[in-house]
């Protein structure tokens, strides 16, 4: 009777140790393809930091073209009076002699 109990108990436990082994490895994977350094969470945030990058890189963009243009207007062929006066008086501090100069309050005149 003894030899009989032993077989069949011990076919009932084996299945429940691959269902504990089975549900725990899934347990695992689970949470680390929600937790994990690829997971959902981390996805996300790559996602935010690639949103954060393609703004700045349109503003650098932006910024490029304007500075592109300015250059255009330096060239030798297509020189822009204008533009030279308020570079040199931006840059070199340079002025008319009849100019008036208002100094504000809060700033001393650099960029």
């Amino acid at each position: 009777m003894l030899a009989r109990l032993r077989p069949s108990s011990w076919r009932f436990r084996r299945p429940h140790w691959l269902i504990v082994v089975g549900l725990s490895l899934a347990a695992y994977f689970s949470y680390h393809a929600v937790n994990g350094s690829r997971g959902l969470f981390a996805w996300r945030e790559v996602s935010a930091e690639l949103e954060a990058s393609q703004r700045e890189l349109d503003r650098l963009r932006a910024e490029r073209r304007t500075v592109e243009q300015k250059v255009m207007r330096l060239r030798h062929d297509s020189l822009d009076p204008d533009l030279i006066d308020e570079l040199a008086r931006k840059e070199l501090s340079f002025v008319e002699p009849l100019d008036v100069i208002i100094l504000l309050d809060g700033q001393d005149g650099s960029k």
